[in-house]
């Protein structure tokens, strides 16, 4: 099977790519405006329509899961990857080093500013900022993630297009046209949604993992050592995306998936543990109390702006990942289960990512609470990275916590960034085979160019600059999204009629 790079898929992303990084560095303040203005229009014109999009996309995942079609297997034979290391890897793609930080952080910014008209720092403020998280990184985060995942693999498996594009998600409408202007477009729109979502993550994850160097070995946690750990990770995912799925990916999510429990246990078992516990029941229970509430929420009569922050963001930034996940989770899902993607992602995918808000998350809010550490007065004072290294900083043996926080975060970045690279690899070649990878070179360049685009956003200012960032390149995206999605449905239906 040939394995031709797609010349045009190649060069339209990395156009857009040079287009959207250098004048985030020539011009960075400049670019950083127009990024805002930007994200308020299209958050405020199209809000609801992301909103909208999260609801549908879970709709329509648990109604294919739990259906007769639940039953269809993805390919032949036994699973190709053990049922842990399936879980590791899609996990690791999906969550990336983003989670490091904003599980640890992402209540204090909400406390001040809640949700449902609550009281900045009351008692409803606090239900809420310990729940919300749970909210934007659970089940509707994970559908949005497995809907192009469905929709890329029965195609690929089932109707066996030997393409392992976005643009297969949408083989129903194109049948034959796989390579017409609609299919390299939506390709592009998702190449190019992907380098910003990742750059976006790089964005959030390595100034962290500076402020955890700068803890641990007294050097500033200034851009120079951005670039320094930016330099690292490249190395790192490079490296594991050059030995490929079975020896580097697979290998480094397995490891670094123990590393976090490890980390999350010591956390656990170092802090106040009875507090700890009874807020995870409390911050569940009051989640899916809410659950329909704030799924549907678009703040339409005081506009105070939470949804727009933050619903409308991680939407987006789902949205940007979302076929690259799909891709990469096709891939390694052969042999297994409509029903077992479906259980795998949106189950398994949103309790790994709920641990460490009810870990990390509910130990520095319980800090807060006590009075131990003012951790919202240093995240003003001093950002975020600083309030996490903080919190962690109270407990025994804290160097030793942060070390390896620190590994695993650096990690995280490896394993989402090798497997984005892996996709735009595979979006990028001609025709590939289930069993068929891209060739090394081909991993390796897009390993190195994705780290472009986070370097120009944290040039430019850092974190609301990648918000900003994935929103706006995600939009295209979203529309495609109804178009994968409806035909899933009418594939499924037309090779399965009910009898």
């Amino acid at each position: 099977m040939s394995q031709q790079v797609d010349r045009v898929n190649f060069s339209i992303t990395v156009i857009v790519l040079l287009s959207m990084s250098v004048p985030l560095l020539v011009f960075p303040e400049q670019s950083a405006a127009v990024l805002k203005t930007a994200y308020a229009w299209i958050a405020e014109t199209f809000g609801w329509f992301y909103i909208l999009t999260g609801a549908a996309a879970l709709a329509i995942v648990l109604y294919i899961g739990m259906s007769r079609f639940g039953k269809i297997r993805l390919g032949d034979g036994d699973p190709e990857f053990s049922t842990v290391s399936w879980i590791s890897m899609l996990f690791a793609a999906g969550i990336g080093a983003g989670l490091m930080y904003w599980s640890g952080i992402e209540w204090a910014y909400y406390v001040q500013a809640p949700p449902f008209k609550a009281e900045p720092f009351s008692h409803e403020a606090y239900l809420w900022s310990a729940s919300y998280g749970l909210h934007h990184w659970g089940f509707v985060a994970w559908a949005l993630y497995c809907l192009p995942t469905l929709a890329i693999a029965y195609p690929f498996y089932v109707r066996r297009i030997p393409q392992l594009k976005y643009s297969l998600s949408a083989h129903y409408w194109l049948k034959g046209r796989e390579r017409s202007a609609l299919a390299r477009l939506m390709d592009s729109f998702f190449m190019v949604a992907l380098i910003g979502g990742a750059g976006s993550s790089l964005g959030f994850s390595t100034p962290l993992i500076a402020a955890f160097i700068e803890r641990l070995t007294g050097i500033p946690a200034n851009f120079a050592l951005e670039l320094v750990v930016v330099a690292v990770c490249v190395v790192v995912f490079a490296g594991s995306v050059w030995l490929g799925l079975q020896e580097g990916i697979r290998r480094l999510s397995n490891f670094n998936i123990v590393l976090a429990l490890l980390f999350l246990a010591a956390v656990l078992l170092a802090s106040d543990t009875l507090f700890l516990l009874k807020m995870a029941v409390n911050s569940l229970g009051f989640l899916f109390q809410n659950t329909l509430a704030m799924t549907f929420w678009t703040d339409p009569i005081d506009n105070t702006g939470f949804v727009g922050d933050w619903t409308v963001f991680y939407w987006a930034w789902w949205i940007a990942y979302g076929p690259f996940v799909g891709l990469f989770v096709t891939r390694i899902s052969r042999g297994r289960t409509i029903r077992e993607v479906v259980v795998g992602m949106l189950l398994l995918g949103s309790m790994g990512v709920w641990l460490f808000f009810l870990v990390l998350g509910n130990h520095s809010l319980g800090l807060q609470l006590s009075g131990e550490l003012d951790v919202v007065g240093i995240m003003q004072s001093s950002g975020g990275n600083a309030a996490v290294v903080a919190g962690l900083n109270t407990l025994p043996m804290a160097a030793l916590i942060i070390g390896v926080f620190a590994v695993v975060a650096v990690i995280f970045v490896a394993t989402t960034y090798d497997s984005a690279s892996y996709t735009l690899a595979a979006t990028a070649t001609q025709s590939l085979d289930a069993s068929e990878d891209p060739p090394r070179w081909h991993r390796v360049f897009w390993a190195v160019a994705i780290a472009i685009l986070p370097i120009g956003l944290m040039y430019a200012g850092g974190i609301k600059e990648a918000q900003t960032a994935t929103l706006v390149v995600s939009l295209p995206l979203t529309f495609t999204f109804w178009l994968s999605g409806w035909a899933l449905l009418k594939s499924l239906h037309e090779d399965h009629p009910a009898r």
